[in-house]
C-alpha cells in the first residue's frame, strides 16, 4: 500500500491564517474601546445669584415683582469618550424655573469637548418683572436662608439643519442647588414641526 505524503500548507493558507487573526485582534480591539467609551454627560452649576435677597427682595412687600440674575457654569464631560467630538450648538438657551414658575432666560456660548476632554462656558439667565406666586417666594427665601435653594436648569439646542420637522436638543438639569455643585442633565430631543403659516408645536422624542 502506497502511503500518502505529509500535507504541507501553502502560502495560500498561511495568509487566511494571518488574517483571521488580524481581523480577530481588531475585533477585540474594538470591543474594548466601545465598553469604556461612554459618551459625553453635560451638568449645570448655579456659581450664584442677584435678585433674591430674603429679605430685600422675597419678603419685601416693596417688591411686587422681581428681576433675578442667575450665573450658570454648563460643562461638558466628554472625558471617557473615545470616538466623537460632543457641542452644544450654535442659539443654544438656558431657561431657570422654580416650582414651575419661570425666573429667567439666557443664551448659552456655542463650544465643544473634544475626544477624552472636559469644557466649560459661563452664561447668565435673567429676568424682569417676575411675577413669583407669595408662597413661592416665602418657600425660597426660607431655602435661601438654609442654604437649600434649588432650581431647574433646561438648556435648549435649536435645530439649524431643518426645514419642517426639527429635532431641538434639550438638556434638563433638575435641582440645581444655588451656590451648590453640578446637577447632573439628561438629554433627551424635543419633535418641533413647523407648518406652512410658520407656526411650531413641539413634542418630546426621548
Amino acid at each position: 500500500m502506497n502511503q500518502q505524503p505529509d500535507y504541507e500548507p501553502g502560502p495560500g493558507t498561511c495568509c487566511c491564517c494571518l488574517v483571521f487573526l488580524a481581523a480577530t485582534v481588531g475585533f477585540i480591539y474594538l470591543m474594548v474601546l466601545l465598553s469604556v467609551s461612554k459618551g459625553a454627560t453635560y451638568s449645570v452649576t448655579v456659581t450664584g445669584v442677584a435678585g433674591l435677597d430674603p429679605a430685600a427682595d422675597l419678603l419685601s412687600a416693596s417688591r411686587p415683582t422681581l428681576s433675578p440674575v442667575f450665573n450658570l457654569t454648563v460643562r461638558i464631560d466628554n472625558a471617557r469618550e473615545k470616538f466623537s467630538t460632543h457641542c452644544l450648538g450654535s442659539f443654544a438657551a438656558a431657561s431657570v424655573t422654580y416650582g414651575d414658575a419661570f425666573l429667567g432666560k439666557g443664551s448659552v456660548p456655542e463650544f465643544c469637548a473634544g475626544k477624552g476632554k472636559v469644557r466649560e462656558r459661563g452664561a447668565r439667565a435673567w429676568g424682569h418683572g417676575v411675577d413669583l406666586p407669595r408662597f413661592l417666594r416665602d418657600q425660597m427665601a426660607g431655602e435661601l436662608a438654609a442654604g437649600e435653594a434649588a432650581v431647574d436648569v433646561e438648556v435648549t439646542v435649536p435645530d439649524q439643519e431643518c426645514y419642517h420637522h426639527c429635532f431641538d436638543t434639550v438638556l434638563t438639569c433638575s435641582q440645581a442647588k444655588i451656590g451648590g455643585g453640578p446637577a447632573p442633565c439628561t438629554v433627551h430631543q424635543n419633535v418641533v414641526h413647523h407648518g406652512h403659516d410658520g407656526e411650531t408645536a413641539a413634542g418630546s422624542n426621548d
